[in-house]
């Protein structure tokens, strides 16, 4: 992914060229404040002009787009199928673009996004020279030319199938009822649905929700999930994962942070209706590492959370030294 963070680190550059970052810092602090507290709703705009745009992109596009690609690569990991075809629901300012076009490069993206705002900036992002590279004398990567459509998904119909849809860090923005509108139009869209959801207790619930309407509609859940019965976890705990990414100098400007990196924690789902081969058990948090063994927590594929102690003895100690958290675990190298 560091080639993402690369390039997309230079087009925030370069759209940010004359912004005062006082201005900025204001603007982040109040949409920080809104995020944290989950109290974006369908009503109100979470970016309302350019320079919310720009505050969002700043601090946010990153660790959004590190989220979704760790998603998008669990689809390609655990689904059988070619996505040549992506359709983003409530893309914001494109962050799934870049997260599926580095992994899929050449795949045809629509992003749809009600604010024009954010469309502006999104295509700013794209199209600048920063947004291409060239791979075998051709014009590739993130991003080769993706598609923007002004739509508000609460009136929002498709008008074509697609092999897969990305809803990121959108759920919470939607009432009930329309989320369960765009959660049903998605299945019959697409034949791959993948959600990524703040990682917290409420993120977690609203995937579970969206997990039991998508089987519903008769997809099957490739991952996290190792399994398509209820989540084993008890109503205090929840599931959810963790990626780590640069800071850059501004963002810990503007954010008044110390570190040189910071954790986004997310949940997601992916389901589909190809094919499917869910990883034998997921590593459902951090593992440790006491001396001679580790402890996993698992979640498997019947359904339950098991803890696992690996000794020193096993076979498989040496794939459980290496493990990390959201990992598929089979007890083998991989």
């Amino acid at each position: 992914m560091s080639f993402v963070d690369t390039q997309l680190h230079a087009a925030l550059v370069r759209v940010l060229a004359g912004v005062q970052h006082d201005v900025l810092r204001r603007r982040v602090i109040a949409l920080s404040d809104r995020y944290r507290g989950e109290r974006v709703d369908d009503s109100t705009p979470g970016m309302s002009d350019d320079l919310d745009c720009l505050a969002y992109a700043v601090v946010r596009m990153p660790a959004t787009c590190r989220a979704l690609h760790a998603a998008l690569l669990a689809a390609d990991r655990h689904v059988i199928s070619t996505f040549t075809t992506h359709l983003d629901l409530g893309g914001g300012t494109g962050a799934a673009a870049w997260a599926a076009a580095a992994i899929w490069p050449g795949i045809a993206i629509e992003t749809i996004e009600r604010e024009a705002a954010a469309i502006r900036l999104g295509r700013r992002l794209a199209d600048g020279e920063h947004g291409r590279h060239v791979v075998d004398g051709n014009q590739s990567g993130p991003l080769a030319g993706p598609r923007w459509t002004a739509a508000d998904l609460r009136h929002w119909s498709p008008h074509r199938e697609v092999d897969l849809i990305t809803i990121g860090y959108v759920l919470n923005e939607l009432s009930d009822a329309a989320r369960r509108d765009l959660i049903d139009t998605a299945a019959q869209t697409a034949g791959t649905v993948v959600i990524v959801e703040p990682g917290t207790p409420r993120g977690h619930r609203r995937i579970l929700d969206a997990r039991a309407q998508l089987i519903e509609q008769g997809l099957t859940v490739a991952a996290p999930c190792s399994h398509q019965v209820a989540c084993p976890l008890v109503p205090a705990d929840w599931c959810h994962f963790a990626v780590r990414l640069p800071r850059t100098e501004l963002h810990r400007v503007l954010k008044d942070g110390t570190r040189n990196y910071e954790d986004e924690k997310f949940s997601y789902l992916v389901a589909t209706r190809a094919p499917a081969h869910p990883a034998p058990a997921r590593v459902i948090g951090r593992p440790a590492r006491p001396k001679g063994r580790v402890i996993l927590d698992l979640c498997t594929t019947a359904g339950s959370r098991e803890q696992t102690v690996v000794p020193k003895s096993s076979s498989s100690y040496r794939a459980a030294r290496t493990a990390t958290w959201g990992d598929d675990w089979s007890g083998q190298r991989s």
